[in-house]
């Protein structure tokens, strides 16, 4: 067998390059405006890639667990910017990932 195949579950590229592209388009939304409202789905988008990856590098452990709490501070993130009880439980979910991210780091 050749062992040089790539795995289907493979990235293709790596995590700090997924925040620092997450980081530019962050910069590129905020500096430039449009009437279109292009430029503050890009800064959405880019907010979300350095959270997201963020996380998922802060995390040691399996990839489930890393893709998981990735996603679900995306989610809690967004639900902070709600009003009322959505907020507070989207910073419950935001203390469960830091909690989690710090736990997996120390029990290493």
């Amino acid at each position: 067998m050749d062992n040089s195949q790539k795995k289907w579950g493979s990235a293709t590229l790596p995590e700090s390059s997924i925040v620092f592209t997450g980081l530019l388009l962050t910069i590129f939304g905020i500096i430039f405006r449009d009437s279109i409202g292009i430029t503050s789905l890009l800064t959405a988008l880019g907010i979300g890639l350095f959270i997201g990856g963020s996380v998922y590098i802060a995390v040691e452990g399996p990839e489930l667990v890393r893709l998981t709490l990735a996603f679900v501070s995306l989610v809690a993130f967004q639900l902070v910017f709600f009003g009322g009880v959505v907020r507070w439980i989207g910073g419950i979910m935001i203390g469960t990932v830091i909690v989690s991210t710090s736990y997996s780091r120390l029990s290493k």
